[in-house]
């Protein structure tokens, strides 16, 4: 069995969306596409014949008929899956597409992503430059409080699913204090909840707790942000809480028992990254490259603000790669996929370096 990891080489937005679909479309063979770590606070974007598609909930090689299974290490958000769910069967036929999940994955509730953003709100002008998805709240909530997996959660009555959801409300209320007018009439929606458990047994229903790996051929694993996000001190404490390393999808590979591993580091001919945080040669898009073209889904928002860009050192880039390769035990193939190759040609100086090399377009139709 063949297993494919996909790791951002720095801060995200490398194009992984990209490779993986295009590995996907050309496997051959049943494909098993895999949310290795995070959560939907992902964003990875492919361009097809019929228009751009964002994947948060979903693996970017499900638009090729790949199944989806959500890791131990990846956090379920139900109302972000009945979304993106309905987004995609409007272009594919989602009957066809096979879901699984670990049992023991957390979840997330409209009080953990409301949360996150008030508190991104009340920071005024020192955000963090988290994208509201409430994963790092989820991940506190669940160190400091009674917490019960989706099965057990859909397996109450209504009236306790309520209850259980208040007191998550409860738990945030104490935590953040005053909530503000902006946020005020969603908070206390009678209607939110309905809605939300709604989306629990949506998402319980049509994703497996049970799966048996070998029937696939190929696993693809679909890291989420990138190596510079894994603890490099030089960011603020809980925008990262997930290992981006090939080290949970390397443990997976293992227990499905792929025999034939392929790690790829993917990045963009330079440097880019959301939120704050440190960004070495930062520069203005205009100025960094004339060909650099606006980002066709890398917007402006208020929790983020302006997507960011800088200079990719590439003697700093290969040291990134031989040291986290260094740390890899089990046997493997090398691979650099280079994205945005139309925008700024540097392949010749990754080939001095790196054999194994795939290069993309940045308006490759995938």
């Amino acid at each position: 069995m063949k297993a494919r990891v996909i790791i951002g080489a720095n801060y995200g937005d490398e194009g992984k969306g990209t490779v993986v679909a295009t590995y996907t479309k050309h496997a051959t063979g049943k494909v098993l596409n895999v949310l290795t770590n995070g959560g939907a606070q992902r964003a990875h974007s492919i361009l097809t014949d019929d228009g751009n598609f964002t994947f948060q909930h979903f693996g970017a090689g499900t638009y090729h008929g790949a199944d989806n299974y959500f890791s131990a290490f990846f956090i379920l958000n139900p109302m972000q899956f009945a979304t993106e769910y309905g987004e995609l069967a409007g272009r594919i036929d989602m009957e066809q597409v096979q879901i699984f999940r670990d049992k023991n994955c957390r979840w997330s509730t409209p009080f953990d992503m409301m949360a996150n953003q008030i508190i991104e709100f009340k920071r005024k002008g020192d955000k963090h430059g988290s994208c509201g998805m409430g994963i790092w709240e989820t991940i506190l909530r669940y160190q400091n409080t009674i917490t019960i997996g989706l099965d057990a959660f859909c397996g109450l009555d209504t009236k306790d699913q309520k209850k259980y959801l208040k007191n998550v409300k409860a738990y945030f209320e104490k935590r953040i204090g005053d909530i503000p007018t902006d946020f005020y009439n969603v908070w206390n929606s009678d209607n939110l909840i309905d809605r939300f458990i709604g989306d629990c047994v949506f998402l319980q229903k049509r994703a497996k707790n049970i799966i048996d790996a070998t029937r696939f051929d190929e696993i693809i694993f679909e890291n989420g942000q990138g190596l510079l996000l894994n603890d490099t001190g030089l960011d603020i404490a809980g925008t990262t809480p997930s290992k981006t390393t090939a080290e949970y999808a390397l443990q997976i590979a293992k227990e499905f028992g792929c025999d034939n591993i392929n790690i790829h580091y993917v990045t963009r001919t330079y440097l880019t990254r959301h939120g704050k945080g440190f960004l070495k040669g930062e520069q203005n898009r205009a100025f960094l490259s004339a060909d650099v073209k606006e980002d066709r889904t890398n917007m402006y928002n208020i929790y983020q603000d302006h997507f960011r860009f800088g200079q990719l050192d590439l003697d700093e880039f290969a040291k990134r790669i031989w040291q986290e390769e260094a740390t890899i035990k089990q046997p493997h193939t090398l691979n650099i996929d280079v994205t945005h190759c139309d925008e700024m040609d540097r392949v010749a100086e990754f080939k001095k370096r790196f054999d194994n090399l795939k290069t993309y377009d940045q308006a490759l139709i995938v």
